[in-house]
């Protein structure tokens, strides 16, 4: 008797709780990306579902570039709290940032507005050295030594949006500082314990879902100084918890947002930490992430109220492109 492929089966269980999911676009996402293995999560008012294909639902991934969001909600907790202005310039607040340029303030790190590259240039480098550990030769001195540069030399691409990692790592460097902690501390003083993520932190806190990279490497990636970018961990039901925080408003500060130039045409906006798009009818706040074993995709709709997350054990293939979670979100979503 014919039984049907476990990715059918897993859209099925979403599709009975959210009917309003297309089947058969779901399973055939799912088939596509979640081949290697994978967790898939969604949630909508009391309704959550966690579901894992060859993966158990509860491992933890490393999360990559969805650690920005994170890093976000930080530095709006501490803008409300006081220690720390999203709008006056860094080099009037702390004492890491004096010989900064003007322009560069947190609010232009958090929107990828501060006309900073990529990488640091030796962030480029080091892939050529470890390519799963770029940035492990990177002090946080030698991060804002670089900042200062790049800062200087980029000052007239300022207001422009230019996506960061260098600009996160950055970032973090200056929350610690308003902070009066490491930014590790920091994320779980304001972030991480508020919102009850146990789940979630620098290194995992539960079973270590497998990296599958190039040519079958089983290697975490690094994210060495610019961990702010990054550097996290986490489980599908805890990025359901996080982007749920932001729909009941337990986080502040994501909703306001930036049209900038250079903003690409697929995206109505950038927030702290997030993209903004228009999927089906709602906007998206949503964020993808790609280590070099392991992808993750998180976002969540206002206007349905709906989060979801998708988890991938595996890397970017050699043939296809990087967008495979965020597809599938857009499926959910």
């Amino acid at each position: 008797m014919f039984r049907p492929d476990e990715a059918s089966q897993t859209a099925r269980q979403l599709t009975q709780t959210f009917p309003d999911l297309d089947v058969h676009r779901l399973a055939a996402a799912l088939r596509r990306l979640l081949r290697p293995g994978g967790v898939v999560a969604v949630s909508q008012g009391t309704e959550r579902v966690v579901l894992g294909l060859h993966q158990q639902p509860q491992r933890s991934f490393e999360i990559a570039s969805v650690t920005k969001p994170f890093t976000a909600a930080l530095a709006f907790q501490l803008a409300g709290q006081g220690p720390l202005d999203l709008d006056l310039p860094l080099a009037r607040q702390l004492s890491r940032f004096r010989s900064y340029p003007p322009h560069i303030t947190a609010r232009a790190l958090l929107t990828h507005t501060a006309g900073l590259p990529l990488h640091p240039l030796r962030g480029s480098l080091g892939t050529l050295r470890d390519f799963h550990d770029p940035y492990g030769r990177l002090s946080a001195e030698a991060v804002l030594a670089s900042g200062r540069r790049w800062s200087w030399l980029g000052r007239q691409q300022a207001g422009r949006l230019a996506y960061s990692n260098f600009g996160y790592g950055l970032l973090a460097l200056a929350l610690a500082e308003a902070a009066g902690l490491t930014y590790p501390a920091a994320l779980r003083t304001w972030v991480l314990e508020p919102l009850h993520l146990h789940r979630t932190d620098f290194a995992p806190l539960t079973p270590l879902a497998a990296p599958h990279g190039l040519l079958g490497s089983r290697r975490v990636s690094g994210f060495g100084g610019l961990t702010g970018a990054g550097g996290l961990y986490s489980t599908a039901d805890d990025l359901l918890g996080f982007a749920e925080a932001h729909l009941s408003n337990q986080l502040s500060g994501w909703a306001s947002l930036s049209r900038p130039p250079g903003l690409p045409p697929h995206l109505v906006g950038v927030a702290g930490g997030w993209l903004v798009a228009r999927w089906q009818r709602e906007a998206v706040w949503w964020h993808d992430g790609v280590a070099r074993g392991t992808r993750a995709a998180l976002g969540f709709s206002p206007d349905s109220g709906r989060a979801a997350a998708v988890l991938v054990g595996s890397g970017v293939p050699l043939l296809g492109g990087r967008a495979g979670p965020a597809a599938l979100l857009e499926v959910l979503l």
